[in-house]
């Protein structure tokens, strides 16, 4: 990452917030308490990856979180509830020709 960033807020609700950083062309995804950071092709992956579901699994918790999803770092999980996880999706989905446009910009 670089020191001095050129950061622009894309879209934000209630509970976080989709950035542009110009300066490291990539997407900070924010969510509760994550930050995840994508470049425009991981950016894509990880929203499909989301709306397949794919390395999901009901994981039921005493906090209400009943989706896990493994990360392909070993013993790091994402917990979900169902509302969290349509809402992300929601979020990220509302960018996504945005992310599609930049895309061809940049290419």
């Amino acid at each position: 990452m670089h020191q001095h960033h050129c950061f622009r807020t894309l879209s934000q609700r209630e509970n976080g917030y989709i950035g542009y950083c110009d300066s490291c062309q990539s997407y900070n995804v924010a969510y509760q308490n994550l930050l995840l950071v994508f470049n425009a092709d991981d950016y894509q992956y990880f929203l499909e990856m989301l709306k397949e579901r794919t390395n999901m699994t009901y994981f039921p918790t005493t906090h209400g979180k009943e989706i896990m999803m493994r990360s392909p770092i070993m013993n790091l999980n994402i917990l979900l509830a169902e509302n969290e996880l349509d809402d992300l999706i929601e979020m990220m989905d509302e960018l996504r020709l945005l992310v599609d446009a930049q895309k061809i910009l940049y290419s």
